[in-house]
């Protein structure tokens, strides 16, 4: 049995990822697979980049928003020039070729690893979506190979999270340095401790065999200096954003989908 280490998410968080890493190195996993999203957010997109030019690495949107120029706004235009100064000739040009899935046998099973859906690297997926919509996930695609997942592996929401359906497992990595909770109640929420850590995914089996055998999926979450990163990140221009969701682990557009997340949408009555 081996095991890998699958990550997502770490928005630049430089003392995040560091943890993490260290982690994975006492364990002795050697083989590490990225769900894209390296940069955005935190200041230290490149030296995050570098931490991880020996793993497998996939793009998400924030990698799509740079190599594309995907900005409408004043914003958006701010945030492009900045990972423009801030990354590497090197780390720019490793970030235009990278994939956007990957798959690999485990233990007999067809594991298919992309950021936030085999189609594209923005749509979002909760394990609270349609049955219809969430079975989208396993299906192939013209970026994937063929056949129908058995594991699906994704990040993008940022929140840990497992579910089975259809004999088919589908897990979400949560994220490494932007972990954030999006269905929040201040009169139920228990302590923002419990989400704002760095959390990465590990899988125990037969890496690269198609004979089926046992598996184990074991989620992990991290205490790190969140105070040193917001410290190093001073000249962040959204260091407030940045600060709450490191801190309080609330995304900064939650707002923008305020109807999606209300309670009520989650009532199993109306399933």
């Amino acid at each position: 049995m081996e095991k890998i280490a699958i990550i997502s998410d770490i928005h630049g968080n430089y003392e995040a990822l560091k943890t993490v890493l260290s982690d994975i190195e006492k364990r002795k996993i050697n083989h590490i697979y990225c769900l894209g999203d390296v940069i955005g957010k935190g200041t230290r997109p490149n030296e995050c980049l570098d931490l991880l030019k020996n793993c497998v690495m996939i793009y998400g949107n924030w990698e799509d928003f740079f190599n594309n120029k995907m900005y409408t706004n004043d914003l958006g235009e701010k945030r492009y020039r900045l990972l423009n100064e801030q990354l590497s000739k090197e780390n720019k040009d490793r970030l235009r070729l990278l994939p956007l899935c990957y798959d690999i046998y485990i233990s007999g099973r067809l594991v298919r690893m992309f950021h936030a859906t085999p189609n594209n690297a923005w749509d979002n997926i909760l394990e609270i979506d349609r049955i219809d919509k969430i079975y989208k996930q396993f299906l192939p695609t013209k970026y994937t190979g063929e056949g129908i997942a058995d594991v699906v592996v994704y990040g993008h929401t940022h929140t840990q999270n497992l579910m089975k359906l259809y004999n088919r497992t589908l897990i979400n990595t949560g994220s490494v340095g932007n972990a954030f909770d999006v269905i929040r109640n201040k009169e139920k929420d228990g302590k923002c401790e419990n989400t704002t850590n760095a959390d990465y995914l590990i899988i125990e089996g037969k890496i690269n065999s198609k004979k089926h055998d046992n598996i184990r999926f074991e989620f992990v979450s991290l205490d790190y200096d969140k105070n040193l990163e917001l410290k190093e990140s001073k000249d962040n221009p959204e260091l407030e954003n940045y600060s709450k969701e490191l801190l309080m682990g609330e995304f900064r557009n939650v707002k923008k989908y305020k109807g999606n997340f209300d309670e009520s949408y989650y009532d199993i009555n109306k399933f």
